[in-house]
């Protein structure tokens, strides 16, 4: 370990949090509770901010593309890899990636503890990306991802998995920008097997473009599957293939505020299944709009499976696409829809509030944050319904978030041409494949035949 006179002094970072929405206007007691919570969010996320912000910002470890794993990871002797990196660090140290790329994915398999979590982040001033899977394993608590491009394809598995994977507790991924080019769900936070994710802080990242395409009800931004106190604050979510955000089959106690949740297939869902659903979660003051397959807010529960207690979605602004309470198990309070020409395109790929608008007026920390930015985002989306593409919600899909074990197989969302398709040509595919090994059995057994054929009339011949 490196001493702390040792330590690179490195230049002042510009990581940063936005600030927490504001809960000026909660009066009654539901809204000074949740006023309660975001206050207690904000003291969780105001340390770490700090450290990063103070200056000099301290890098205990580093690793360069120019280094080597065999070296002691200081500044003039840095490690080549992200993970040897991770595992070289004890709680409170930071370990610094410089600019450029890093394969082979990550795994912690370790963490940090209460006050002195193990943080992973881009040198100061600088950019690095890790490819492949970046997981965070049971019992490994305590871990901070910051400031880097996190690209979940390129995995050495044979089908890809969800990255970022979170199976321990106190999580917190900040400022990344997070995505898999279209081939895998990208968060996967908790799972009933191999982990319940605790206080999982994702704030202040893009994540985006996660997901197989077309769209099979399967792929989302963030699926939080088992979980508690899980904070989804700050972010750009949009163009992931199915939800947004995905709350199914049981997430505890998430906040999620703050986000421009833009053009998926569908924006946040509350669900539950096998006996089980998402309760006391609360969805508010996010611009969730211009969903591409049915709506910005919904929820699903199979017939005879306990409804979600106590989730909320209120002072939200909604596109066209609108809030379903249909199938009930939320309550929608005080959302707005942004009519035509009241959002506007940004340079990162989300969209803005017009100055002034109703929409604006339910997001005004997001209104504030993105400034003038943009230009009109070219109207409203098609309507809901089977013309547009949209029609009944079909039920979500558990995706199991284990390390390597094949992940269970997914049940084609309903009257979903493409993915019936898709399944009878892989039937076919397996058909032709069983007549060939029958084939070649039957040739080989042949074979045999002649030989013993050829070996009797040998003996004859004798």
């Amino acid at each position: 370990m490196l001493s702390r006179a040792s330590r690179v002094s490195c230049p002042t970072a510009t990581l940063s949090f936005a600030p927490s929405p504001s809960s000026a206007a909660r009066p009654n007691r539901r809204k000074l509770a949740t006023t309660l919570v975001l206050i207690g969010l904000t003291a969780g996320l105001a340390a770490p901010a700090a450290r990063a912000e103070s200056a000099p910002t301290t890098c205990d470890k580093l690793s360069s593309p120019q280094g080597s794993d065999t070296q002691s990871g200081a500044a003039t002797a840095p490690f080549r890899t992200a993970q040897k990196l991770a595992d070289s660090l004890a709680p409170g140290q930071i370990g610094c990636l410089r600019a450029g790329a890093y394969d082979g994915g990550l795994r912690f398999n370790h963490g940090g503890a209460a006050g002195a979590p193990i943080v992973l982040r881009s040198y100061p001033g600088e950019r690095a990306l890790i490819t492949g899977r970046l997981y965070v394993p049971r019992g490994s608590n305590y871990v901070t991802v910051a400031a880097l491009d996190l690209n979940g394809n390129h995995q050495s598995e044979s089908k890809p998995l969800p990255s970022p994977t979170i199976n321990g507790g106190h999580a917190t991924f900040e400022s990344d920008d997070v995505t898999n080019e279209h081939t895998e769900i990208c968060f996967d936070v908790g799972s009933a097997t191999y982990g319940v994710a605790d206080s999982t802080v994702i704030a202040k990242n893009r994540i985006h473009d996660c997901g197989v395409m077309p769209a099979a009800n399967h792929d989302h931004g963030i699926y939080v599957q088992v979980a508690t106190n899980t904070r989804i604050v700050d972010n750009l979510i949009a163009h992931n293939a199915d939800r947004g955000v995905q709350l199914y089959p049981s997430s505890t106690g998430a906040v999620i505020s703050g986000n421009v949740i833009s053009e998926n297939g569908e924006g946040v869902i509350f669900s539950g299944d096998g006996g089980v659903a998402s309760n006391g979660n609360l969805l508010e003051h996010n611009l969730i709009v211009n969903s591409l397959v049915r709506r910005d807010v919904e929820s699903w529960y199979p017939s005879g499976n306990p409804l979600g207690v106590g989730n909320i979605a209120q002072n939200n602004c909604v596109s066209t696409r609108g809030v379903d309470t249909g199938a009930g198990g939320f309550t929608a309070l005080n959302n707005v829809t942004a009519a035509a020409g009241q959002l506007l395109a940004t340079s990162d790929g989300g969209v803005r509030p017009l100055a002034g608008s109703a929409c604006a007026g339910a997001v005004p920390e997001i209104a504030s944050r993105l400034g003038a930015e943009g230009a009109p985002s070219g109207g409203v989306p098609p309507p809901v319904g089977k013309e547009g593409g949209g029609g009944t919600t079909p039920p979500p899909v558990e995706e199991p978030s284990a390390p390597p074990p094949p992940q269970k197989q997914k049940k084609p969302a309903k009257g979903t041409a493409q993915v019936a398709a898709s399944t009878a040509a892989k039937r076919a595919a397996a058909t032709r494949q069983r007549r060939a090994a029958a084939a070649h059995k039957h040739k080989r057994a042949a074979h045999r035949a002649r030989a013993r054929r050829a070996k009797h009339a040998s003996h004859a011949a004798r």
